[in-house]
């Protein structure tokens, strides 16, 4: 018999069509409650949810060894990066967060800067960031004042004024005791050439909150070791 064929299965509410190959005018339709077909029945298993320490002691050694493997993989990538920027910028750091209002309007507190320290001639206006001798934090402060400089052996050093757009006085109360001005080669990190406003507010927060910085890592080195392949 040639046609189509339609098989039910009421039982499992399941629709079976099989379509055989028809070569007559018309097609024959046979009633499905003429056959009697059996469904099983799928077993469907769940399973629960795997909680932290589950997840953790289900991977086997090989497993966990390549998860962590990913995740020094991770930190050693942007630590190249930040090394590789700090080579094209010439500058140690290459990318800073204003911590302060001192720069106000031109920089709110907690945009990232982005600076270039390759040629050391500095003009007054410039916005540069600079390290006090004996200090570790950065100061982002604008050039009032310039001397020295030129070009020869013999030719004085470059020695710059800062000032805060936002401060009464400039930072001669700031620098090294002794220090009047800056050293352009020695103390300057290096110019302002760009900035995104306001993405540095997680480093503050970090700095601040101190335990947010172990939070923060275990939280990337949970998600790298259970990210499943």
């Amino acid at each position: 018999m040639s046609g189509i064929i339609t098989t039910c299965c009421d039982k499992q509410s399941y629709l079976y069509r099989s379509v055989l190959s028809a070569k007559a005018h018309s097609s024959q339709y046979i009633n499905c409650a003429s056959f009697h077909i059996d469904c099983p029945r799928r077993k469907i298993q769940t399973r629960n949810s795997p909680t932290m320490f589950g997840s953790l002691s289900s991977l086997q050694p090989r497993q966990l060894a390549t998860q962590v493997l990913n995740f020094a993989l991770v930190l050693s990538t942007a630590f190249m990066l930040w090394k590789g920027l700090s080579v094209a910028t010439d500058s140690a750091s290459p990318i800073v967060v204003v911590l302060s209002g001192s720069m106000e309007p031109a920089f709110q507190r907690g945009d990232l800067l982005f600076l270039w320290n390759r040629g050391l001639d500095t003009k007054v206006g410039e916005v540069v960031v600079y390290n006090v001798r004996g200090k570790d934090i950065p100061i982002v402060h604008r050039v009032v004042r310039r001397f020295g400089g030129g070009e020869g052996i013999n030719a004085p050093p470059l020695q710059l004024l800062t000032k805060g757009d936002n401060n009464a006085a400039d930072d001669t109360e700031l620098y090294a005791r002794g220090q009047d001005f800056l050293n352009r080669a020695t103390d300057v990190v290096g110019s302002v050439v760009g900035y995104i406003p306001f993405v540095g507010y997680v480093t503050i927060l970090l700095a601040e909150y101190p335990w947010l910085k172990t939070v923060m890592l275990a939280f990337m080195g949970l998600t790298v070791v259970f990210q499943r392949e």
